[in-house]
């Protein structure tokens, strides 16, 4: 561990790095799917480019998490992010030349969304490098509110440069975002971490094919831990099902919701964004909370205290058909999250070594981002058929439910 000096200084390049490269994040976000509709306007068609980015979480993250054990991870996040700059880039050469379609914008995503797969698990994994375990909590909170506060300026800032500088700007300005973060990353001064396989001691290893080599054994033994601790089976298992709950009507419900049971119809754009906005303030506020006073706080009841809340707090959405409520109940949704998703990252980088680190934190970013796009893509059907009142009042009860059952694991419940 560098000295206090040092550390203070490499955790704020690193945070400050994800602040800027998060706010192109959420400026990238919405000029995609502007320009996406822009290009061929078919809905479907612009669902599939969306679809295109969650393609990499699901099938590079096992293969993600093991370089990041492998390799030195500020290197490799440094690689990631100069290759996102780039594919980002080629979006205004593109169009420039009169090559754009809506081909090109899903190779686009798809290649945004994998350095994404293997940046995460990385920078996840060093944090530890980075802060004393006692600051642990502090620093998970203050990388969520980053990108909680660039997702509060983000779509803001992307919708006025939309309407003065026009959407194939905002790709450079996500490109520049990216470089600004390499060099952050750059200007890290960490003491060298020695990474190597998995040891899992007497436990004996399933045997693999010569020509698999190592790699396949690597990412078994990452899977045999996660299964073999208790705490982070329990963990994983809940948070695939909660987020194949959630997540779906949570992200694709609510402009539905602001359409149909709110009543603005076509004209809710603006509702939209400002339930969003009040939904990230919530974050910001409780992520500050428990960065602050939450050192202490057991981690494992945190996070399914966190997740029943996620839950329940869904439930007065099937009550509410007015725009003032609706921001209200958002707000309190969103004091709820951070509970859930702080503690967890805070109880991954304490229980699980250095050497094997990368590998769960991409299980974990499997089990959000792959079932994430699950739920998104079951909710549109559903949607189709029940309006979303009755789909909030379905997801609340089988979120606080999910959450119940996550007290069975009782290693992750006592856990920290």
């Amino acid at each position: 561990m560098a000295s206090s000096t040092n550390s203070r200084l490499n955790f704020f390049l690193l945070w400050l790095g994800q602040l800027i490269s998060q706010f192109g994040d959420a400026v990238f976000h919405i000029a995609l799917l502007w320009l996406a509709l822009e290009l061929t306007g078919s809905n479907a068609s612009t669902g599939l480019i969306a679809t295109a980015g969650y393609l990499p979480a699901i099938v590079l993250s096992l293969a993600a998490g093991l370089v990041a054990d492998r390799v030195d991870r500020r290197w490799l996040m440094i690689s990631c992010a100069a290759i996102q700059a780039l594919v980002v880039g080629m979006v205004p050469v593109l169009n420039g030349h009169g090559l754009l379609s809506g081909w090109t914008l899903a190779l686009v995503a798809f290649g945004v969304s994998s350095g994404a797969a293997f940046f995460n698990p990385a920078r996840d994994a060093l944090i530890p490098n980075l802060v004393q375990e006692q600051k642990l909590n502090r620093a998970n909170s203050f990388i969520q509110i980053s990108a909680q506060m660039a997702f509060l300026a983000g779509p803001a800032a992307a919708g006025i440069l939309v309407a003065t500088i026009g959407v194939i700007p905002l790709f450079s300005i996500d490109a520049a975002t990216f470089v600004f973060s390499a060099i952050t990353l750059l200007l890290l001064r960490l003491p060298k971490i020695k990474t190597g396989p998995l040891n899992l001691g007497a436990v004996a290893l399933p045997q693999v094919p010569p020509l698999a080599g190592s790699t396949i054994s690597e990412i078994k033994a990452g899977l045999h831990l996660a299964w073999k601790d208790r705490r982070l089976r329990g963990l994983l298992f809940i948070t695939a099902v909660d987020n194949l709950v959630i997540m779906g009507p949570a992200v694709v419900g609510t402009p539905i919701y602001v359409r149909t049971v709110l009543g603005f119809g076509d004209k809710g754009a603006g509702a939209y964004a400002t339930m969003v906005s009040i939904f990230f303030v919530g974050m910001v506020l409780m992520s500050l909370v428990i960065g602050m006073f939450g050192r202490n706080w057991p981690k494992g009841k945190l996070i399914v205290m966190g997740m029943f809340m996620d839950g329940v707090t869904f439930i007065p959405f099937f009550f509410i058909s007015s725009f003032i409520p609706a921001c209200i109940a958002m707000f309190i949704h969103g004091l709820t999250v951070p509970l859930l998703t702080v503690p967890r990252a805070t109880l991954i980088q304490e229980i699980v070594p250095n050497e094997s680190r990368g590998r769960i934190f991409a299980l974990q970013n499997l089990s959000v981002v792959g079932f994430s796009a699950i739920s998104t893509g079951l909710t549109g059907i559903i949607a189709e058929w029940v309006t979303m009142d009755w789909i909030y009042l379905a997801i609340g009860l089988l979120g606080a439910s999910c959450a119940l059952a996550g007290t069975r694991f009782k290693s992750l419940w006592q856990a920290g």
